[in-house]
Parts: C-alpha cells; sequence; structure tokens
C-alpha cells in the first residue's frame, strides 16, 4: 500500500505544494526509493491532488448553480418581468425602491453564480495544468 511508504507523506506535502516532479524523484532516489515503488508513491500523491483541486471546482461549480437559481427565482417569484412600478407607490423619496433592489439584487446574483460557474467548470476540466500549490486559492 502506497499510503505506507515511509516517504509518502513527504511527497505528498511537495506535490500538493506544486513542487516539480524532478525534485520529487530525486527526493525518493536519495531516499532510496526508485522505479516503480517511486512512480507509485508520485502517482497516488497527483491523484490526491487532482481529487482536492477538482472537489474545490465542484464547490464553486455548486455554488454558481445555485446562485444561478436563487436569481432566476427572485426575478420569476417578484414577477420583475412584468412588475408595475406604480403598484409600489411613491417609493422612497419618490423612487420605485423595492422593484429596483429586487432587480439589482437578482443581477448581482447573477453575475456571481456565472463567475462562480465558469471558475468551478475550469478547475475542473484543466485541474492537471493547475500550477503552484493548492493552497494558494
Amino acid at each position: 500500500m502506497v499510503e505506507n511508504e515511509p516517504q509518502y507523506d513527504v511527497v505528498l506535502k511537495m506535490v500538493l505544494w506544486g513542487e516539480g516532479r524532478e525534485a520529487i524523484f530525486h527526493r525518493l532516489k536519495v531516499n532510496g526509493i526508485e522505479g516503480d515503488r517511486a512512480l507509485a508513491i508520485y502517482r497516488k500523491a497527483w491523484m490526491e491532488r487532482m481529487r482536492i483541486i477538482r472537489g474545490e471546482g465542484l464547490k464553486a461549480l455548486m455554488l454558481g448553480m445555485v446562485s444561478l437559481v436563487a436569481a432566476w427565482s427572485v426575478y420569476y417569484f417578484f414577477k420583475l418581468d412584468e412588475l408595475n412600478v406604480e403598484e409600489f407607490g411613491d417609493g422612497v423619496n419618490g423612487i420605485p425602491f423595492v422593484p429596483w433592489f429586487l432587480g439589482f439584487a437578482a443581477a448581482i446574483l447573477a453575475f456571481f453564480g456565472l463567475w462562480q460557474s465558469a471558475r468551478g467548470t475550469f478547475e475542473i476540466l484543466f485541474a492537471a495544468s493547475k500550477k503552484g500549490s493548492i493552497g494558494d486559492d
């Protein structure tokens, strides 16, 4: 089992920090681990890195989808497309505040949802190309 290897925790930390492949294999070689055994340790650590990055991407994607659904719900629940400003009277100082505020909140939620959905999708699809430490985000 790769997790029981004495150098696995060190290699995992190096992979999560974004160390280069050559530096990791050099460290393993210095510690007497070479060949298939070293490759198995590296692959297991790399897959853990991909799992963490894709997990964070999935969280962002789900947050984006929830935000988009919330924006859509505000827009259609309050019927902002059919709303008549006169229904709210003069509002605050003659400005129909409530429909303006609801529309603004729905737009902010929609843009946030689009941004998070795009970010999450790109993190999931391009996890292997992420450079540097995974803690930098």
